[in-house]
């Protein structure tokens, strides 16, 4: 639109001249109609040539990364002419919040310019990165030339994931660490170690050398904590949510899943999700990088947008849990009808640990008297129950609070 009004003012004013030249008879007139139209052909035929010659494109280095990293792009330019571009714009149109910045740069003649652009990544996302552009033009900027080069490249963004050094499981209702009230068979060949008999273990579980040795019954203590698998459930409940941009709770609700995930496949162990937005989306126990890669790909597109209430979410996924798995509960939800769903978790052999986002510190004021006794209520009522839990607040370092070695209890 800029450019067409700047042409238009032009024709008018090279009309306006010709009238006045051709009326007034005035010779000075005549040369400057001359000169006036000598400089528009001039730089018509200039523009018309900028880009003959000029072979460009780009590749994008890391097109998969995470919030807080830096996408980088390659970018070559190469002029094949014999005279040289003064100058050449190049820029790529995207759907990014912050683009990859554009540059304009001056080529000499059979030369060839490549630089690195930069651009730090704050959202994640999946986007489309479109093709190159390239435009040069006139001294007089009157006339422009462009071209598009190569094809739009998709950007995915993933979440960030904080380091977790220290985090645990709770341990399981059915391994060695815990006392045992009936005679449960061995799920896993891994034993840990062995300890004193106590009444209810099962008799396949004496280890006769060690009960020899020390003169009374020992059993083996299996570690089923190590085999167990982790199952996630992120609540996009928009109900339970709170804030807008990089500060809003479900940023850190999704980080909080994203570095779990990660830090539990690393230990070689199953993970599986179930995401409660729009739809609610459930990917099944698996483990190793296309697992990683799809949970990812799941992390970097929710939002919390999703109308279906946890207590539903959890009696959804209940008769989806094994003996011996581990169920993680990441959500803003202040209402207790929920925690009472989990009571039966220990009875059968599943671990619980909920990550309680407080979604009142991403508000942006300080949380009223209402909310914070909401929150202690549902804390007391998890720790009533005896279900571990870690709570999260606006600005708390992820990897204290998430797998720091103090533990949050009300």
């Amino acid at each position: 639109m800029r450019i067409f009004n700047r042409h238009l003012r032009l024709l008018f004013l090279a009309t306006a001249l010709v009238v006045a030249a051709f009326s007034t008879g005035i010779d000075f007139l005549f040369f400057l109609v001359y000169l006036t139209a000598a400089i528009l052909i001039g730089s018509w035929l200039y523009a018309r040539r900028g880009l003959r010659g000029v072979r460009a494109d780009y590749r994008v280095l890391n097109p998969r990364t995470h919030v807080g990293q830096v996408l980088q792009a390659m970018y070559r330019i190469e002029n094949h002419d014999r005279l040289a571009k003064p100058w050449i714009e190049c820029w790529n149109e995207s759907t990014m919040p912050t683009s990859l910045p554009g540059r304009v740069i001056g080529i000499p003649a059979r030369g060839t310019r490549q630089w690195l652009a930069k651009v730090t990544l704050t959202r994640r996302g999946s986007y489309r990165l479109g093709p190159l552009r390239v435009r040069t033009g006139d001294p007089f900027s009157l006339f422009s030339t462009d071209m598009t080069v190569g094809s739009a490249t998709n950007v995915v963004v993933f979440p960030e994931v904080v380091p977790l050094p220290h985090w645990r499981l709770p341990p399981s209702p059915i391994d060695g660490s815990t006392p045992v009230r009936r005679r449960y068979e061995a799920a896993t060949p891994l034993v840990s170690g062995v300890r004193p008999y106590v009444h209810g273990d099962a008799i396949n579980r004496i280890h006769w050398l060690s009960s020899a040795r020390h003169g009374e019954l020992h059993v083996k203590e299996f570690d089923l904590e190590q085999a167990a698998d982790l199952w996630i459930a992120l609540d996009l409940d928009r109900s339970v949510h709170a804030g807008i941009g990089t500060d809003a709770s479900v940023e850190a609700a999704v980080t909080v899943a994203a570095s779990i995930a990660l830090r539990t496949l690393s230990d070689n162990r199953s993970v599986a999700m179930t995401a409660s937005a729009r739809r609610i989306q459930v990917h099944q126990p698996d483990r190793g990088p296309r697992v990683e890669q799809k949970l990812l790909h799941l992390l970097a597109n929710v939002q919390a947008d999703g109308a279906h209430p946890l207590a539903e979410v959890i009696n959804a996924t209940l008769p989806q849990l094994r003996r011996g798995m581990t169920l993680c509960i990441i959500t803003g939800s202040t209402d207790r009808a929920w925690v009472r769903g989990l009571a039966a978790l220990r009875r059968r052999g599943v671990a619980a640990l909920v990550i309680l986002i407080d979604r009142s510190s991403h508000i942006g004021a300080d949380p009223d008297d209402h909310a914070r006794a909401e929150l202690a209520a549902v804390r007391h009522a998890l720790a009533e129950y005896g279900i571990e839990h870690r709570l999260v607040r606006r600005g708390d370092d992820i990897a204290v609070a998430v797998g720091g070695r103090v533990r949050s209890r009300a």
